[in-house]
Parts: C-alpha cells; sequence; structure tokens
C-alpha cells in the first residue's frame, strides 16, 4: 500500500534540518491567524465567485494600472479583509503592529495582481490568463529500490494558466512562453530553503499532472514589501531530484529504513481501519459520480468511536463547494440518520458520515490520559474531548486563543454534560489551592452536585440568578481582575504563572461557568446591559490574572451571540445546532448542524475546528469526583 506524505509534512523536515525552530506551528497564534486570512482572502479574491472575486471590482474601470490596484485594494477590504479583521477581533487584540504589517503586505498583493492584469491585458496583447487558487495536487513517486511508492499530495497556493493557443507576449511570471505558473505566496519572515522546497514539489506534481513540463515557478514573499523570485523549468530539476531523496527517506521507503512517526500517526497504527467500511467508501463514491461529481478514494477510512471518516480526492474542476451541496442526496441514498459532514481536515478532503454502532466514550476510559497535579500550580488545560484515535485532546486556558470557552448546543447535544466533563477534569488535576470555581446555573440543574464543594471560590459562589443577581457576581469577579493586577505590578509579573514562578505567590485559576446564557440575559434589558458590560471588562484583559470565563447557550443565535460574547470569547465549542446560520454564527463556518448530538462536537480556536467526541460522566462517578477534597 503506497505511503502517503504531505508537502507541509516534506517542509517541517527541511525547517528541521535548516535548523529554524520558528516553524509555523511555533509562531504566535495571531500571525499564524493573520496568514490563514491571507491565504483564504486572496484565493475567494483570485476564484470564480462574481460577487468576491477580483472581476467584479474592475467592472466599467478604465484601462489604468494604478486605477485598478486601488479598485482592486478597496474591493479586496470590503469584501474579505475587513469582515475577516471584525470577525476575529478578539484574536488580534493587542497586536496593531502585526495587523498593520498584515495590511501594508496585502496592498502588495493588490499591486502585484494588478500589474500582472496590465501586462496581460494592455492595448496589443491578446492573453487569457486564467487563475486557480488553492488547486489540489498530488503524485505518485517510485524510484528504482525504494521498497513502496509514495504518494505525495498538497494544496498550491496559485496556478497561473495560459492556453497554449495564447499569443507570444507573456506576462512577467510566464516568460519563455511556458503554459503555466505555479506560485506560493509567503507572509512575513520565511525560510527560504523550505519555502523554494515547497514550490518545487508542487511545480514537480503539476508537471506531471498536466502533461506539461514547460511551467514556471514564482516564489513571492511579502514582509511587507513584496520580494519576487521567478524560475524557468531547467533551473529547478536539480533541486526536485534532491526533494526526492528526502520524500524517500521519510516516507520510510528507502531500504533498511522505517515510516516516520509523523506518518504512522496519520496514516496507519493506533488509527482504527475498517474493513466493512470499503462497501459504504464504494458506495459514496458512485453516489458522487451520479450527480456528477468525481471523486475518488485517497486512502483507508478511520472508524471513530462516533463517525467514520472518509478521504476523498476530488476530480479535475471538482469544486468542494459543490461536493458540499449533495450531502442531503447522500443522506438519503445512505439511510444514514443525519448528513454526512464534508470538509477538510489537515490539507485533505474528508467525508464523515455516522457510525452504524456508535461507541460510547466514558470518562473512565480516558481517566489515564489527564496531565498529573502539580500540588504548586496546578492545571490549567481542559478536557475538550477525544479524537478518531481516542487520543484525549486538551485546551489551555492559559493560552489566548483558548482563555475564555462558548458553548453552542441545542437540547440533547450534550452541552451540559461537556461542561461538566471539563469541570472533572479540573477537579482531577488541581486542588483547592490552585483552583476555584464560580457556577452559574440559571434552570438550577446543572451543578447541584458541586454544592458546598471545597474548589468554589466562595460558599455562595453556585449562583442561582432569581436568589442572587448574576450580574453582581460578574461584578465582583471583575473586582478581584482588577486586585490582582495591582498584585501582578507590585511583583513586577504580567500573569498568576509569572507570580508564582517569580515572587513564589500562588493565587487559584477562577473559572466562572455559566450553564444557560440565553435564560440569563433576557430577564430584563437592564440587567442584560449590566451582565454584558462585566462580561466585556472580563472577556478583555482577565486570562492574565487566571481567570476564565465558559459560558453557555442553546441559542447559539444573532440576538445571542453578536456583540459583547462574539468579540470577547475566542475558544468555541459547537455542539448540535438546529440551522446552518447558528453554526457560523457559533463557528464562523457550517458543519455543527450536521453533527450526531450526544457529545459529538466542533472545537474551534484558530484555523480549521476539529471534530471530537466528549467522554460521558456516569452519574455514579460525576458525584464522587465533585464529592472530592
Amino acid at each position: 500500500m503506497p505511503v502517503r506524505l504531505s508537502v507541509s509534512r516534506v517542509r517541517k523536515e527541511i525547517l528541521r534540518l535548516a535548523g529554524y525552530s520558528n516553524s509555523s506551528d511555533d509562531k504566535a497564534p495571531s500571525t499564524r491567524l493573520l496568514g490563514r486570512i491571507f491565504h483564504e482572502s486572496f484565493a475567494r479574491f483570485l476564484g470564480n465567485d462574481d460577487g468576491f472575486s477580483w472581476k467584479s471590482a474592475l467592472l466599467e474601470t478604465a484601462p489604468d494600472e494604478q486605477e485598478w490596484g486601488q479598485r482592486l485594494i478597496h474591493h479586496l477590504y470590503e469584501r474579505h479583509i475587513g469582515p475577516a479583521i471584525q470577525r476575529e477581533q478578539v484574536h488580534l487584540r493587542n497586536t496593531t503592529p502585526s495587523v498593520i504589517a498584515f495590511w501594508q503586505a496585502a496592498q502588495e498583493m493588490c499591486a502585484w495582481i494588478a500589474s500582472l492584469l496590465w501586462e496581460v491585458r494592455k492595448p496589443g496583447t491578446d492573453i487569457d490568463l486564467v487563475f486557480s487558487p488553492e488547486q489540489g495536487v498530488s503524485l505518485s513517486f517510485f524510484e528504482p529500490g525504494w521498497t513502496d511508492s509514495v504518494v505525495l499530495s498538497g494544496i498550491a497556493d496559485l496556478v497561473l494558466k495560459i492556453p497554449q493557443s495564447a499569443g507570444t507576449n507573456t506576462p512577467r511570471a510566464t516568460q519563455n512562453h511556458p503554459h503555466w505558473c505555479v506560485v506560493e505566496f509567503k507572509l512575513g519572515v520565511a525560510c527560504p530553503e523550505a519555502d523554494l522546497a515547497q514550490v518545487c514539489l508542487y511545480h514537480k506534481m503539476l508537471s506531471e499532472q498536466t502533461g506539461v513540463s514547460s511551467g514556471a515557478m514564482a516564489y513571492i514573499r511579502f514582509s511587507p514589501d513584496k520580494s519576487e523570485r521567478i524560475f524557468m523549468p531547467d533551473e529547478i530539476q536539480s533541486a526536485q531530484n534532491h526533494l526526492k531523496q528526502l520524500i524517500a527517506r521519510l516516507a520510510g521507503v528507502l531500504p533498511g529504513g522505517s515510516v516516520s512517526k509523523a506518518h504512522q500517526t496519520r496514516d496507519i497504527p493506533g488509527l482504527r481501519r475498517s474493513p466493512s467500511a470499503f462497501p459504504q467508501a464504494e458506495k459514496l463514491v458512485s453516489i458522487f459520480s451520479e450527480y456528477g461529481k468525481e471523486v475518488s478514494l485517497d486512502g483507508s477510512p478511520i472508524t471513530g468511536p462516533t463517525f467514520i471518516r472518509f478521504f476523498i480526492r476530488l476530480g479535475k474542476g471538482v469544486k468542494l463547494t459543490t461536493v458540499q451541496g449533495i450531502d442531503k442526496e447522500i443522506q438519503h441514498r445512505m439511510e444514514l440518520g443525519a448528513p454526512p459532514y464534508i470538509h477538510i481536515s489537515e490539507g485533505r478532503v474528508v467525508v464523515d458520515i455516522q457510525r452504524p454502532d456508535r461507541q460510547t466514550v466514558r470518562f473512565s476510559d480516558i481517566r489515564n490520559q489527564l496531565p498529573k497535579p502539580d500540588e504548586s500550580f496546578g492545571c490549567s488545560r481542559i478536557i475538550l474531548g477525544v479524537d478518531l484515535s481516542n487520543t484525549l485532546r486538551m485546551a489551555d486556558l492559559a493560552e489566548p486563543e483558548n482563555a475564555h470557552i462558548l458553548i453552542g448546543g441545542t437540547t440533547g447535544s450534550g452541552k451540559s454534560e461537556w461542561m461538566r466533563t471539563a469541570i472533572a477534569g479540573l477537579l482531577l488535576t488541581n486542588t483547592p489551592d490552585t483552583l476555584r470555581l464560580v457556577l452559574i446555573d440559571p434552570k438550577r440543574n446543572a451543578f447541584n452536585d458541586l454544592k458546598g464543594s471545597a474548589f468554589l471560590l466562595n460558599p455562595s459562589a453556585l449562583v442561582y440568578p432569581d436568589e442572587q443577581p448574576a450580574e453582581r457576581v460578574l461584578e465582583e469577579l471583575a473586582n478581584e481582575m482588577e486586585r490582582r493586577y495591582k498584585r501582578l505590578q507590585e511583583a513586577g509579573a504580567d500573569t498568576v504563572d509569572r507570580l508564582g514562578y517569580r515572587a513564589r505567590i500562588s493565587l487559584p485559576r477562577i473559572v466562572c461557568i455559566c450553564d444557560e446564557y440565553f435564560d440569563l440575559i433576557n430577564r430584563d434589558r437592564e440587567s442584560r446591559k449590566k451582565i454584558e458590560a462585566q462580561i466585556f471588562r472580563l472577556g478583555a484583559k482577565a486570562r492574565s490574572a487566571g481567570i476564565h470565563l465558559m459560558i453557555a447557550t442553546q441559542h447559539p443565535d444573532r440576538q445571542t451571540i453578536k456583540g459583547t460574547l462574539d468579540v470577547n470569547l475566542p475558544a468555541r465549542v459547537g455542539l448540535k445546532v438546529s440551522k446552518g446560520i447558528d453554526a457560523a454564527l457559533l463557528l464562523n463556518r457550517k458543519g455543527a448542524e450536521n453533527l450526531l448530538g450526544s457529545g459529538d462536537l466542533l472545537f474551534r480556536n484558530i484555523g480549521e475546528p476539529i471534530r471530537l467526541q466528549s467522554p460521558l460522566l456516569g452519574i455514579e462517578e460525576r458525584r464522587l469526583i465533585f464529592a472530592s477534597k
């Protein structure tokens, strides 16, 4: 069976060999986020959607290169960059220099596009330039002496195509009459060795896929000023030959070699292959074909506790959005209880279909995966759920992108159970000296087992809003935050963790959990204003003071989420919701409406959501844990 590798995996190995520690995984969350916005914006900007593409910006525009550039900048901001920055403002708080550099780079990109369009469209030039952003490519490698073949896959930032019937007056990026050019964009500081290797691999794969080797290669970096390098085919061959050896070593197909750990975790051991899923996979491909969507399988299905994941490769000209558009037809034809969830996971197109014999993941099954408690500083990580390999995934509240969490889901989605599981994990990895809880329970049925717990911030920290106003509780929490900031200032520390290490002063982390926010804010208008004001204060700066908010709602709609929660709670747990628009509001993309309930969830902070299954905490086990210490 072929060994599968991704281009990003090869790039990471080159970064390691080059001695770079600042790989994308190590960059600040805001830097990664701006890079994602940059690529996503220009993918839509250069795509074929008339409402978003550059074409609509240049309608009825005079033939002037500078005017084109200004029009493109305005269109990019109005339709792409502006809304994206607004959506992610909670993650970009206090990153003004980075955002300014990002916007300068975006304007440089628009100028580059305008100059390219001007060269191919100015009077006397007759060339039809085709933009293909985020083009998926793959190629099977096999060399004499290898023990197996290697399938390499990835997504190229942009492919510029010139029909072979085009004239000879070609643009700068396609000199010497190449028929296409693969373009790689990088934002900010980069590793030239890894970047050039990445685009070399895309060039090789496109050469084989198109059957036309006369393609150019462009590497463009914005930092924020533009620097550009163009390579012709005869300049690339030597580098590609060296890369084949690296690919073989990573894949473990050299004689006497072994498959790399990165390949193992992604492609075989530890993940449960399901032979019985192959007939379903064949039926799935057949259904796509009937609707004119040519796809092929891209590896073996993986069976998780809740769903089976099928990997597919889109055929030529098939777009992800059109494949997602027939999810209801797939549900009907395969007799599923819920539509499949079709999305991108780690650069591959996947189709998640409910498992007919769904397995229950119990809390006791994952308890041994919890971190060992630190009696001095405790643990700031909370349970999210288990992934396809039954590995526990957690989020660190001490990190800016996870500091405060918004949880959304309908009745039966597992929302309250998820919160109780998260609490149980915190209790088992902390002591009352390192963790305190404030629990707001409008319906009086979510946290009763914690009444009298030593982990409560104070005896009245289990809050029933009809007995004590929630706005007063939140106000006191905000006042505690201010008191802590004074202590941090006196000790010369910027977070409670640093305070503990530097001054040996230990302050317990405080987690405030509210079960049903919609009920809380719909009692009267004055209370809502006061509650929102305190959430805004806490959301803005409570993380450094070791105070965190976890707010849940059955109604993740515009009335509830937009505004205070959307701006101040960066991490999202999306359980099953009733409508796609609710999923989009909660997670900034649809998908949660197709979840299966009972703890099936999507977690998102920065980047693509990951799908997990929340462990089930039984009543007896919950009572034992909540009553401990």
